[in-house]
């Protein structure tokens, strides 16, 4: 990467994506579980909204100090982008490659502490923030403001049985998201090849070679790839987020099988799969 590319990277940030991954208590209907995420949502984005427009009167009237904000750290992209919701699905059905790949996805989940085939609703929560800075503004508000051991947050911590964060960067969007709700394919998978033999930029290249020839060919109407910032989460490098208007169905089956055997930068790339339910957030 050249230093004019690296200082638009700075300028034009990714969007990030704080993911939560979290079991409920097996006791815990999912209906009730469900609930407490959803009034987490509305708790977040509430204070947030409150927390950013008392930045910009601050900025406005002038009385705070010059130095108040980094350059970069722009009010008005405080609150969260967009909050969405899913529940993990594990169908039993479906063709070769989906039965060949979804086993695979039960094992990336129990590796990271949780027990996909025992009660207890297994969910994941996005957050998508723009820049860095969002990321202290989310986590005042979540922590201090909101409160982690009271309200909404204390109630949903206490269902919880186990958990994982990461934050991601989305680095890839083709096609055009439809409207909140029906399925999800999420692949989980590392960089193929040893360290150093194939570039990021290539390996990228090479993947989005492939989701735009089934984007044409309708296999599905929207799909990004989030990457995961260095350090900081658990778990796989990438994560391949395909929209199933349908379900899985046979289009997803021969892109399963197309991305299996594709050759070149992505030789025979190994992933976990897991289908998700969006959970429409109000």
């Amino acid at each position: 990467m050249d230093l004019q590319e690296a200082i638009r990277r700075l300028h034009h940030p990714p969007v990030q994506i704080y993911s939560i991954l979290s079991q409920a208590w097996g006791d815990l209907s999912e209906a009730e579980y469900t609930q407490n995420l959803l009034a987490l949502h509305t708790r977040v984005r509430l204070e947030t909204l409150k927390f950013a427009a008392a930045l910009r009167e601050l900025e406005a009237s002038g009385s705070g100090p010059h130095d108040s904000f980094r350059p970069q750290a722009d009010p008005g992209r405080y609150p969260p982008l967009d909050s969405r919701q899913y529940r993990f699905l594990f169908p039993d059905l479906g063709g070769a490659s989906l039965l060949r790949h979804l086993p695979e996805g039960k094992k990336y989940l129990e590796g990271l502490g949780f027990s996909p085939t025992q009660p207890g609703t297994l969910q994941e929560t996005e957050f998508y923030l723009s820049g860095s800075p969002a990321l202290d503004f989310i986590e005042i508000a979540v922590r201090d403001i909101i409160g982690i051991d009271r309200g909404v947050h204390g109630k949903q911590i206490r269902a919880v049985s186990g958990a994982g964060f990461m934050l991601r960067n989305c680095v890839m969007e083709l096609g055009a998201r439809k409207e909140p709700g029906g399925q999800w394919a999420v692949l989980y998978f590392e960089k193929p090849g040893a360290p150093g033999t194939i570039s990021y930029d290539i390996f990228r290249a090479a993947l989005r070679t492939l989701l735009e020839d089934h984007l044409e060919r309708a296999t599905f109407p929207y799909v990004c790839l989030h990457q995961r910032k260095l350090g900081l989460g658990r778990g796989a490098e990438f994560s391949l987020r395909i929209q199933l208007p349908h379900g899985p169905d046979p289009l997803l089956d021969a892109f399963l099988h197309d991305l299996f055997h594709e050759e070149g930068a992505l030789e025979a790339l190994r992933f976990s799969l897991t289908i998700q339910e969006e959970i429409p957030v109000p």
